[in-house]
């Protein structure tokens, strides 16, 4: 049983007569839509008024906190490559308006605003060769004049055309830009194709030969100045450009390494030569190389920012998602206090673009999102072979399943069922709003609140397949709005926000430590009092799986499914002001009952990701929880716990996904204690990484306290949890 050593009473204040007379407040009407997918794209919510249905029973209470004040929005969107814009123009040229006034426009689609642009070729292209803007002819060495750059290479393959039209349907469309390497004049192999090496002594671990030239550190921050100008002459404002894509990457694509103190140096001269409303975006790389403490001598980027000249000269931090944890974009938020933005992901997840903004992230900008129906003409490879056949790669190279397929034989476009969603965030928001603090997910319902000036915009997601009824609680003021099963909505209401000016803040209690045992229900309650009798309600930002917080009372009831240790955070706010506490929890272990949902994260022994730190649990919104197990490989096994009530046959359930476009047979292995193969389970193809599906087999199980084990026989899979019924 849990034992709690003492409780906390609710002092309840929300029902007491305010010591003065209450505002008179305008009708607030809440407007609202949601998607769907394509059938059920941006279809009207009934209107509501604030006040109404107050008593009523809700599935879900949003509680916002605008004295929470965190990131400026700066949009949704996705990357301009050559590839994708190649794409786009196989369409017929009514298609192609079409598509692009689809994904963009604000009234008629989805709105997206805010795109990436190419400085010379990415890693991923259609037409051969690979280029630079300053590319040299032969006999000449250097171009330090920059005589040679042109972007005469954009223009020919559309790029410039394709911004255009984006701007024809989003006037408010806006636009950076990356280098995946300096011209290969500037760099220390004359190579403009990254090449690479193993590291002294290694069998295994790869590092990037080719190296910015010291000399050439201010001329390539010309060099982008120049690419700035060229566009700005052809009427587009670039505002914003990384340092480098990807620095260091031990790739044979388009790469360069460049160390810290080069990096540092670059930021300075890039402030130098750009105007100042071009901003200049530091590290554009995964999180695991911003700041990990195993991470290699080369990395732990957030190093730039040491130098003042440096930490003056940058604007923002920019992320990738491939390795590591998201948490660092909030961290980095928080440390700095400079805009995060996630500049390059393929995750089309509508529950990871809320939770990525729920950890700071201004911006939310996809990669190369446009390929043909059979996946592709593709110039990419994960290879490290430095003499790779490029004209060979596009004959194995295929990226099914981005957010839109061009179908060349009948010059026709179809759009995945995601962007529907992403509208209920692009469509609605612009730069003038700002993020404020809200409840953590909870009952499979996400949410994120912007507000500008008084005018509040909530967006909500409902993963459940029921519809859910949700409270929204603002200053004392709620209203009850009902979200279709795995639908995004979008509400929109304007709200008379209290003033901090002569208010007293509300004050909790502390709480004394918890001990829980695993897979058990225990509660306690928060205590809150202010001294202005205001109406107040609770919340947390964050909650892990199996703790939930009633925002009226204070109630938090704890079911663990994970051992170990929690700290866990509340707050209360009266609209104007708020107060946190920690609460501390310790959790014993104990085997899952049969019906519990066994997250992947909770093993009691693991083999084969030793080498890989602690990273193949992975941080993924899609999955319960918020976590899964990821970078699979033949051989390597999750051990879990079981107390099993009953003998019998169960029915396992097994949640996967497996973004690599074709199904994984057999890919794993259900075994008993005795190592003896109970069950086996074949992977599909769910279309991507976070794109889970369940999986079912049959096993039978003696009774008792017992171990079990997720055994891949193959990689190429995700697991986010197992469920015996």
């Amino acid at each position: 049983m849990i034992t709690v050593t003492s409780t906390a009473l609710l002092t309840l204040l929300t029902a007491a007569a305010p010591a003065t007379a209450a505002p008179a407040h305008r009708t607030e009407v809440v407007t609202g839509t949601y998607s769907a997918g394509a059938a059920h794209a941006w279809q009207p919510l009934p209107a509501v008024k604030v006040g109404d249905r107050a008593g009523s029973a809700a599935d879900v209470t949003v509680v916002v906190d605008p004295s929470q004040i965190r990131q400026r929005y700066s949009g949704i969107g996705f990357s301009l490559d050559e590839t994708s814009v190649s794409n786009l123009w196989k369409l017929t040229p009514q298609q192609r308006e079409d598509a692009i006034r689809l994904l963009v426009d604000p009234r008629t689609g989805a709105g997206l605003s805010r795109f990436r642009l190419t400085i010379g070729s990415p890693d991923l292209i259609e037409h051969l060769p690979f280029w630079s803007e300053d590319d040299l002819p032969p006999g000449v060495a250097d171009d330090f004049g920059l005589r040679y750059f042109s972007i005469q290479r954009d223009i020919d393959l559309h790029i410039v055309d394709t911004i255009k039209l984006i701007q024809k349907y989003n006037p408010r469309a806006s636009f950076f830009a990356s280098a995946w390497s300096a011209p290969a004049w500037m760099k220390t192999n004359d190579k403009f194709l990254g090449e690479v090496a193993l590291k002294p002594g290694s069998t295994t671990d790869y590092y990037q030969v080719g190296k910015l030239r010291d000399d050439c550190i201010d001329v390539f921050a010309r060099y982008y100045a120049k690419y700035v100008e060229a566009y700005a002459r052809r009427g587009i404002h670039i505002d914003a450009l990384t340092l480098l894509n990807e620095p260091g990457i031990d790739v044979v694509y388009p790469a360069m390494d460049i160390s810290v103190a080069q990096q540092q140096r670059l930021a300075v001269a890039m402030r130098r030569y750009l105007p100042r409303d071009v901003q200049v975006y530091v590290h554009d790389f995964n999180f695991w190389d911003w700041r990990d403490p195993n991470s290699t001598a080369t990395k732990n980027y957030y190093r730039i920012l040491d130098d003042p000249a440096a930490r003056k000269a940058a604007d923002a931090i920019a992320f990738h998602p491939y390795w590591g944890d998201p948490a660092v974009m909030r961290d980095a938020f928080e440390q700095y206090g400079k805009p995060v933005h996630m500049t390059e992901t393929s995750d089309l997840s509508p529950a990871t673009i809320l939770s990525y903004f729920r950890l700071d992230a201004s911006s939310y900008v996809l990669w190369a999102q446009t390929t043909d129906q059979d996946g592709g003409t593709l110039h990419w490879t994960p290879l490290r072979d430095n003499n790779v056949d490029w004209d060979q790669i596009a004959a194995t190279t295929k990226w099914p399943d981005r957010l839109v397929k061009v179908d060349t034989t009948t010059r026709t476009y179809s759009v995945r069922d995601e962007l529907y969603a992403m509208g209920q965030f692009a469509k609605y928001l612009g730069p003038d709003y700002t993020r404020v603090e809200s409840s953590a997910t909870t009952g499979g319902v996400g949410n994120v609140v912007f507000r500008d000036g008084d005018d509040f915009v909530a967006v909500v997601g409902n993963a459940n397949p029921a519809p859910r009824t949700v409270r929204v609680v603002l200053a004392g003021r709620q209203f009850t709005e009902t979200v279709p099963a795995g639908a995004y909505a979008t509400f929109r209401w304007h709200a008379d926000v209290p003033g901090a000016h002569g208010n007293h803040a509300p004050k909790l209690a502390a709480v004394p430590d918890v001990v829980a045992d695993q897979y058990t229900t225990t509660t306690f309650r928060l205590s809150a009092t202010d001294r202005d009798r205001d109406p107040l309600a609770f919340y947390a930002p964050d909650l892990p799986d199996g703790v939930t917080l009633d925002a009226a009372t204070g109630q938090v009831s704890l079911h663990p499914t994970t051992a170990g240790s929690l700290s866990l955070k509340f707050r209360v706010t009266d609209g104007a002001a708020s107060d946190e506490v920690t609460v501390h929890v310790t959790v014993r272990p104990h085997g899952a009952p049969i019906g519990e949902k066994v997250e992947a994260e909770a093993y009691v022994a693991e083999h084969g990701w030793t080498d890989g730190g602690p990273n193949f649990v992975e941080s993924t919104p899609a999955a319960s929880g918020g976590k899964n197990i990821g970078w699979t490989a033949a051989g390597n096994w999750l051990r879990y716990r079981l107390d099993v009530a009953q003998p019998g046959t169960y029915d396992l359930e097994l949640r996967v996904a497996n973004g690599t476009g074709a199904p994984a047979p057999d890919a794993l292995t259900f075994r008993d204690a005795n190592n003896q193969v109970l069950a086996t389970a074949t992977v599909p193809a769910t279309g991507g990484w976070a794109s889970y599906e369940s999986v079912h087999a049959t096993v039978t199980l003696p009774a008792g306290d017992q171990l079990v084990t997720v055994y891949c026989e193959t990689g190429g899979f995700n697991l986010d949890y197992f469920r015996l019924t």
